[in-house]
């Protein structure tokens, strides 16, 4: 029958079955479609299948690298991983173990990418990568209007608002962004060695003064990459549970992202977390997935900016 008559698979940026084969495919994609310790506005479990619907709508061809950058490297989409509900602990048991087994698989993804979610989910995916690659060269950078340092919020260490406490726990982390934390949390970002913050004034600032510290963090190193979508402006993120004034621009975050991928040895993992979708409204599900693309080209096709 001709294949005229049917949509694309329902593949990331409906790319065509044998780009998103695992065996021809350089760059994977993992949904978690978790959501259990919001404490503002709800929606993130549905971010995962926004993201995968709004990509189908993203163009190819970007102009950046003057072809169609995924035609090159191909993404395979993975199903969504299952929610485990008994505890915010064994969600990110589990998700440390179905990381750290993709990564150590036959074929490996040259770089995995996690669409959360909450945050929270960042725990059990850094844990995961320096369980199949050690945390020895490893660090983390995290885009972010919240300093997520509490050590536990409501009870749990877990919370979304603990991510980068426990990303902090396995790596040194490069915090961008951050415009909100708790008096708790600057006392311990004064005193911790392994986090170094950059707060949203000077992450805004025109001058871009921050990204030479940023290419020197990640010179050389294996770089988990960590983007809550609330560390953009609201102006064109507002799909978040909790949104703060301020905020990082679609260039700056662009900015960012080359950074880190054009001076890291490395970027194995990233994750970007956070999309809670408001109804009628797609222009922040769309962002998230061009973001998305734009991440693996940056990761994948270095050599050709």
């Amino acid at each position: 029958m001709n294949s005229d008559f049917f949509q694309p698979a329902w593949n990331f940026l409906a790319l065509p079955d044998e780009l998103a084969s695992p065996e021809r495919a350089r760059g994977w994609l993992l949904p978690i479609p978790y959501e259990a310790t919001i404490s503002y506005g709800a929606g993130t479990r549905e971010g995962p299948a926004a993201i995968l619907a709004a990509s189908r709508q993203v163009e190819l061809y970007d102009h950046e690298f003057g072809c169609e950058p995924a035609m090159e490297y191909g993404i395979h989409a993975l199903p969504a991983m299952n929610p485990v509900v008994s505890s915010p602990d064994a969600m990110i048991e589990a998700i440390e173990q179905v990381v750290a087994g993709l990564l150590s698989g036959k074929k490996p993804p040259e770089t995995l990418g996690v669409l959360g979610g909450e945050h929270s989910i960042s725990a059990g995916v850094v844990r995961g990568l320096a369980r199949a690659r050690s945390a020895k060269n490893l660090v983390a950078v995290h885009v972010d209007a919240h300093a997520d340092m509490r050590d536990e919020y409501e009870g749990s260490p877990y919370s979304h608002a603990c991510a980068a406490r426990r990303i902090v726990e396995t790596c040194p982390v490069f915090q961008i962004g951050i415009r909100n934390l708790s008096l708790g949390e600057a006392d311990f970002l004064r005193s911790c060695k392994k986090a170094r913050t950059v707060f949203s004034e000077a992450s805004s600032d025109p001058e871009g003064g921050f990204l030479k510290d940023l290419a020197k963090f990640v010179r050389n190193k294996n770089v988990y990459l960590t983007i809550d979508l609330d560390g953009l402006d609201p102006s064109i993120m507002p799909a978040v549970g909790t949104p703060e004034p301020g905020g990082i621009s679609w260039e700056r975050m662009l900015e960012v992202a080359r950074a880190v991928s054009m001076n890291a040895a490395s970027v194995p993992v990233f994750d970007v977390v956070e999309l809670a979708p408001l109804p009628g409204y797609r222009a922040a599900d769309f962002l998230a997935a061009k973001l998305v693309y734009k991440l693996f080209s940056y990761i994948l096709m270095k050599g050709n900016l």
